[in-house]
């Protein structure tokens, strides 16, 4: 029961930037809010496994920490706001790389796909590739092939495709306590207690 407590309360903490900030929106029509919880529901449509579906929830967070420290974004101005590294260090408090390594990772699959899939170029919203200017634009050859080589190279594709599709504004998916559960299942604290039971 104590073990439940702590991973509740550790979830608690990742998730109420959601709940102060996810109003906020960063160039497209929907919060982020609603962003990541489509994000999460597409991944449960493509029968992602549970940690790539809290990573496809959780990996713009780095956005919302931004504007709970500061009160304002880089992006807004101009200039990068490295928001898949700042959710990175965060969540690795609290989840195990296989969370954590698909949302570092997100941006560069983005320049990743932009430079090697026209398909996926022509799909992007004006929001995103400006954004994607901003992150470092084009991968050359040699940074894909690099990219190519990461144990997380699928992972991060599939939340690259979450990601471009959870933009709608007129779609209704589960709220935050649908994924509340699977949140504290996968929290290092129960993750750990489990591997030594």
């Amino acid at each position: 029961m104590r073990l439940r407590t702590l991973a509740r309360k550790k979830v608690d903490e990742v998730l109420n930037p959601f709940l102060t900030f996810g109003h906020m929106a960063l160039g497209e029509e929907v919060s982020q809010l609603q962003h990541a919880l489509q994000c999460a529901w597409y991944a449960e449509q493509d029968n992602a496994p549970d940690y790539l579906v809290i990573a496809a929830l959780l990996h713009d967070i780095g956005h919302l920490l931004t504007w709970e420290e500061s009160g304002k974004h880089p992006e807004e101005t101009g200039e990068n706001g490295y928001h898949e590294k700042i959710g990175a260090q965060f969540l690795a408090e609290y989840f195990d790389d296989e969370v954590i390594k698909p949302i570092r990772l997100h941006v560069a699959a983005k320049r990743y796909l932009f430079s090697t899939d026209k398909r996926y170029r022509d799909t992007l919203s004006q929001a995103s590739i400006d954004s994607l200017m901003l992150q470092g634009g084009e991968m050359d050859d040699s940074t894909c092939r690099a990219f190519e080589s990461s144990p997380w190279f699928s992972d991060a594709l599939r939340i690259r495709k979450y990601d471009e599709c959870g933009k709608k504004t007129d779609l209704a998916v589960p709220d935050l306590s649908h994924y509340h559960e699977r949140l504290i299942q996968h929290t290092r604290v129960v993750k750990e207690r489990l591997q030594h039971a």
